[in-house]
Parts: structure tokens; sequence; C-alpha cells
């Protein structure tokens, strides 16, 4: 049970296509939405969070997938932000 909600976590699946954060892909604000099913304004304001693992690259900010990963992986109280 517990692989199969990591693996829910991690995908994605959106018009027949499962769409799958990977560990060595730098994803952008709105791939990041795409993959986790919500809006850009939504995916730049988590990119914006002081313990978000992005970093800007150019004018655009980004960040690991395996950073992310590990993001998720850390509990969290919504009072924190």
């Amino acid at each position: 049970m517990k692989k199969n909600k990591k693996m829910r976590q991690n995908t994605k699946i959106k018009g027949g296509q499962i769409m799958e954060l990977k560990d060595n892909v730098f994803y952008s604000p709105s791939e990041f939405a795409k993959l986790r099913n919500c809006s850009v304004p939504t995916a730049l304001s988590i990119y914006n969070l002081q313990d978000f693992p992005s970093e800007d690259f150019g004018k655009e900010k980004v960040a690991l997938g395996s950073a992310i990963r590990e993001w998720y992986s850390k509990k969290r109280k919504k009072e924190d932000y």
C-alpha cells in the first residue's frame, strides 16, 4: 500500500499518458504545474517558498526532480507558512 501511495505522489495520468517526476531533470514552474495538476500561479507560490529547493536559472526558477521528491517527503504544517 505504501508503494502505491508513493507512486501516486510522483506520477500524474493525463490524457492516457503517465507523467513521472524524474530525479535528474530540472522542472520549471509551468512543468511542475502540469505534473501536479495545479495552476502556474500556485506552482510559482510553491517555488517561492523559503524551504522549496528552487534556484534561479536565467530569468526562470527551476528545481531538480530529486530535490522536489525529497521536499515532498518531509512533513509540514499549514501554519508553518
